[in-house]
Formats: C-alpha cells, sequence, structure tokens
C-alpha cells in the first residue's frame, strides 16, 4: 500500500529561517527596480500544515504568509514587473500568471531553490506594489517528522442488511391464512 508521497520528507527550515528568506526574497525583487519596501506594512502570519486530505502531524511542521508593500507611482508598476519577472525566472521560478499595465501590475510565480510562490501586484488605488510570499510546508530543525497515516476508508453499508431494521430477515410469524408458509 501506498501513501501517495503524504509521509515525502519535508523540507527544514526555522520560522525565522523561513521569515528571511521569504524577506530575502521580496528585498532582491524591489531593488531589480530600485525600490525600498515599507517595513511599517509587512504582515506576516505562520500556519500550522494540514495535508492534502486534512491530514494533522503534531511534529510543528508550519508554513508562513508574509507580505509588504512598496511605494512606487501608479504608472511605473507594469515598467517594474518586467526586471522582476526576469529575476525570477532565471532563479527557477515558473511565471503562472502576468499582467502589464502601466497602473495595472500582476505576477504570480512559484518555485526557486525554496518552492515558494510569490506574488507581486497592484495594491489599493495604484501607489504600491504588494509583495507576498508563501511558503510551503516546513518542518522545525531537529524535529523527527511524523508519519501521517492514510485515512481509515470510508464505510461501505452491508449489501445483505436491510435499510431498515423491520425488514431484517428473522423468524417470520405470519397471521395469514397459511401459517407453515413463510410467504403468507
Amino acid at each position: 500500500m501506498t501513501d501517495s508521497g503524504k509521509n515525502d520528507p519535508l523540507p527544514v527550515k526555522s520560522r525565522e529561517g523561513a521569515e528571511r528568506s521569504a524577506r530575502e526574497l521580496i528585498a532582491s525583487l524591489a531593488s531589480q527596480y530600485g525600490l525600498q519596501v515599507d517595513g511599517k506594512t509587512v504582515s506576516k502570519e505562520f500556519f500550522e500544515c494540514f495535508g492534502e486530505n486534512h491530514e494533522h502531524a503534531n511534529d510543528g511542521r508550519f508554513d508562513l504568509s508574509y507580505a509588504v508593500r512598496a511605494k512606487l507611482h501608479g504608472d511605473e508598476h507594469g515598467k517594474a514587473l518586467r526586471p522582476m519577472r526576469k529575476k525570477l525566472e532565471a532563479e527557477g521560478y515558473k511565471v503562472s500568471g502576468y499582467r502589464e499595465e502601466p497602473s495595472q501590475a500582476l505576477m504570480d510565480a512559484k518555485g526557486g531553490s525554496d518552492n515558494f510562490f510569490v506574488s507581486v501586484e497592484t495594491f489599493g488605488r495604484g501607489n504600491a506594489l504588494v509583495f507576498s510570499v508563501e511558503t510551503p510546508c516546513f518542518l522545525p530543525p531537529g524535529v523527527k517528522q511524523e508519519q501521517v497515516s492514510a485515512p481509515v476508508p470510508a464505510q461501505k453499508s452491508n449489501p445483505i442488511a436491510p435499510a431498515a431494521p423491520s425488514l431484517a430477515a428473522g423468524p417470520i410469524t405470519s397471521t395469514t391464512r397459511f401459517p407453515d408458509n413463510p410467504f403468507g
């Protein structure tokens, strides 16, 4: 029986390391167009990882959602994405969504050495770009990965047993004219 990769080894990284990697990726993207991110706009949250079928482990695995904004005049948003896209593609990211207009920009990509999902897009009324990173599930260093069991198979109804107990086979008592005939 296979677990379809459910218990493949997770990548190992501390929460601090995951956050540092997300920050560094965003800073390197922003620097491609000479932008500085605004540290006051950081939004980060660590989450407990769950499997595709809602499997749960108690070994401390986590993922991170990290976002920050950088001010940029609205008519430069599309132009700013071009060097960022080139950098991501050079680092092994696959761009899955891309829209470039002077005042509207959107780029989604996944990959790189940490298999991050990164997004850069116009924020609000167009006076900033928002950079966001979603990490894959990481296992903290020094922790033994818990093996998650396959889910219990769904119970199938017994085709022999009737749906209603009153229909269950058992001694037949008849009040018909032929008491010895099981069919009445």
